[in-house]
Order: structure tokens, then sequence, then C-alpha cells
């Protein structure tokens, strides 16, 4: 993907906006409205076999909130990223549910999961509308800046310790010590979901082509089943994701997984985080943060490498730890693949630090900052994030702002009138 940006139509196009702003009013806010499913998704997108997406679908002026209702099970996807991820996954459960012995693992698992009424998952036979852990968005991420110290994540120690067989340890023979109930609750589940998978389960993973520390329970449980009945993983279909943003880079990831030794590639991250700036404590720290899977933690290696010689690049690594919910870890990520193409083609000086969300200083002194939103609109929330990311930045830069999906009229005025320069469907 190519970025091209020609600096003086930007200039009249942001005076052009900064004068619609005064038509709209520096306090007129919009109200994002429901809209059904075709508004912002293709046909396959919205229904297919084994699923439907539900009307309508809701925003929070950055990103689409989607409930996808399938056959095995309603999910929510916060951003189109994240529901094409569902969609590939209820795909891999299909795949599955062909197999031989698939069906009946699959009906199974689907059943005890209606049977529990788990947390993470709204089976079909429920009410439309009750589905449980409605996500919090990703106000953290855009509008935490005046908060730092409330940081969850300082309320957790992390350090290497001399070990003893009633702490928690790694396969190397490191020592993790979690302060408080909470803590230890993370350290173990995140031991049982990262450290936990076979070989053989590793093997269904990458042929149905799914990330093997995915969030989504069935498929999880599906596979696990099936790896012990048949750990051969013997059946000959692939299923490659298809039509997810930057998933050059996420099949990069799984590839790696897939085919390394994981003490192999744990050694090689931990010499790569080193390199990148980390200290010896950040990159423990770095490695038992619990929402940064094995696949996010390669991906984000992966990126820090490709930016060798770019000042600072170790704050992207930072700001990860810093992150709070599944939904700001993907938004992130995403936005730093977008990052990633854009250095492709425009030198970039440095990383800025103390901004969550990525981004940059370029040779000239103007900053660049990306964000993987779905369709900006101007709410009174993005208004706050806005002042937010605006008071983290360095004071008298020229401001830029990459999005990879859509800006409303409203909000193109609305920030062009605050300086900065937008540039939607990058």
């Amino acid at each position: 993907m190519t970025i091209r940006i020609t600096w003086p139509a930007l200039v009249s196009t942001g005076l052009a906006l900064a004068a619609a702003s005064q038509v709209f009013g520096a306090e007129s806010y919009q109200r994002p409205a429901d809209e059904p499913p075709g508004a912002s998704l293709s046909a396959p997108q919205v229904s297919g076999p084994s699923f439907h997406v539900e009307d309508p679908v809701h925003s929070d002026g950055l990103m689409h909130r989607y409930v996808i209702d399938s056959r095995f099970g309603v999910f929510d996807a916060y951003g189109i990223d994240a529901l094409n991820t569902r969609l590939c996954e209820i795909a891999a459960l299909t795949t599955l549910e062909s197999t031989s012995d698939g069906k009946v693992v699959v009906e199974s698992v689907v059943r005890g999961l209606r049977e529990q009424a788990h947390s993470v998952v709204r089976v079909a036979t429920h009410p439309v509308g009750t589905l449980l852990g409605i996500p919090a968005g990703i106000g953290h991420l855009l509008g935490g800046y005046r908060a730092e110290a409330q940081e969850v994540t300082t309320s957790i120690g992390h350090s290497l310790t001399p070990g003893s067989a009633s702490q928690t340890k790694d396969s190397e023979g490191y020592t993790l010590q979690r302060v408080g109930t909470e803590a230890t609750h993370a350290a173990r589940d995140q031991a049982e979901h990262y450290v936990g998978l076979t070989a053989a389960e590793r093997r269904w993973y990458a042929k149905l082509g799914v990330d093997p520390y995915t969030d989504n329970i069935v498929l999880r449980r599906a596979i696990t089943r099936m790896a012990r009945i048949d750990a051969a993983a013997s059946f000959g279909m692939r299923f490659a994701p298809v039509g997810i943003p930057f998933a050059g880079e996420v099949e990069q990831a799984l590839n790696t997984i897939d085919h390394e030794d994981p003490a192999v590639l744990r050694k090689r991250r931990r010499e790569s985080l080193l390199r990148a700036g980390l200290t010896p404590a950040e990159v423990t720290r770095f490695e038992h943060t619990p929402l940064l899977t094995p696949t996010r933690q390669t991906v984000l290696v992966n990126a820090v490498t490709a930016l060798d010689g770019v000042d600072g690049r170790a704050e992207l690594l930072r700001h990860a730890m810093s992150l709070q919910s599944e939904d700001e870890t993907e938004v992130f990520l995403q936005s730093t693949l977008l990052l990633l193409r854009f250095q492709a083609h425009h030198p970039v000086k440095k990383i800025l630090a103390g901004v969550r969300i990525p981004a940059v200083e370029l040779p000239d002194g103007r900053v660049v900052v990306f964000g993987a939103f779905d369709a900006v609109q101007w709410t009174a929330e993005v208004s706050d994030y806005e002042l937010s990311l605006r008071e983290a930045l360095p004071p008298g830069a020229g401001r830029e702002i990459l999005v990879t999906g859509s800006v409303s009229p409203r909000a193109r005025a609305a920030l062009a009138a605050r300086g900065w320069a937008v540039h939607p469907q990058a």
C-alpha cells in the first residue's frame, strides 16, 4: 500500500475545512445513529450460511459495535477488523464441523457453553440484546493521559527472583512474582491460555488459519477436543484469513509461531526487545502482560525490528504494556501496522513518548498520529479524546492524523479548526 500525500492540497483542504467549521459551530456535536449492517459492511460480511450480523449496528463515534449471531454462538466484535477476525473464526468452526468427528465435538462445545451461560459468548437461544461483557471501547487508549497516576498496571508489580516451589515459573526457570489476588489470577490464566497449547493443538490452529491465542472460547474448546481425538491433525484443509487488514504481518507472526520451537522463539524475542531499548525488567513485564498474547508480542517485535534506526521505537512496546482491554490492544496493534506502512514510504525521525496511540515526529518536525478507526464522528467524547491527545503532543508542531476508515464532514471541519490535517481511508 502506498500513501501519497500532496502538501499544497492538504493546506488548501485544511483552510476550507476550517472555514466550514464556522458554519457548524464550535460546540455542535454529532450523535452516532444506529445503522443497518449493510451501511458499513459488504454483503458477505453481513450474512452467510452460518451467521448474520444483527441489526442495528451501534457506534461510539470511532468504532462500530457488531454482534454476530451464528449457529455456534453470538459474538461481539468491536470494529470491522475484529468483525473480520470473528468471521474467519466462524468459517474455521464451519470447516471443523465438516470433518468426521467435528460435528459431534462442535455441538458438544456449544451445548456445554449454553449450559454454563459463559460471559464471553451468548448462544443463539438467548434473546437478542442480552450479550454480556459489552466492551468499554478505547477511552483509556485515547483519553487517559491526564490520569497517569491512576494507571491500573502500576498496581501490579513484576520482578524476576530466585525460584521456589510455591511460585510460578516460566519454562526457562524464571519466577514471576505478582502482587495482589487479581494479579495472581491473571498470571495463572495467562499461563493456562498461552503456555498450555499442545503441539497437536497448534497444528489444528495452523491448518484452520486462525490465531491459536484467540479469546473465542467455542473455537478454543473445539480445537482442544479435536486435537485429543486426532493428534496427527490429518485433514488436509487450510483456511487462510481473508479480508483482514494487515493480514500479511499477522500471517508472518502466525507462521513463526507455527514453525518455531517456543523456547527458541522466546529467546530470540527477548534479544530483540533488549536491542530495541527495553530494560531486562521491562522485557519481563512485556512477556507477562496478559493482553499481549504470543501472537501480538511477535507482531510488535517484528514491528520494532522493521523500525530499526528510528529513535524511541521502544516506546511502542511501552505503550502496548499500558493497554487495559482487548479492544484497545487490537486498535493499538492495527494502528502500529498502519505506521509501518507509512514508514515504508516516508522517513520517520522518532516515535513520540507519552502518547498511547502510535505517533511519530518526521524529519521536518511535523507530527503524524495513526488511528485504526472505523468511522470518526464528532461526538463530545471524541472531542475530549482530541484534547487529551493534543495535550500529550509536542507544542507548536504541525499535526496530521491518518485514519484507516472514514471521517465525517463535521469531524473533518472540527479537527481542521484545531490544527489537524486529516487523511481518511489511509
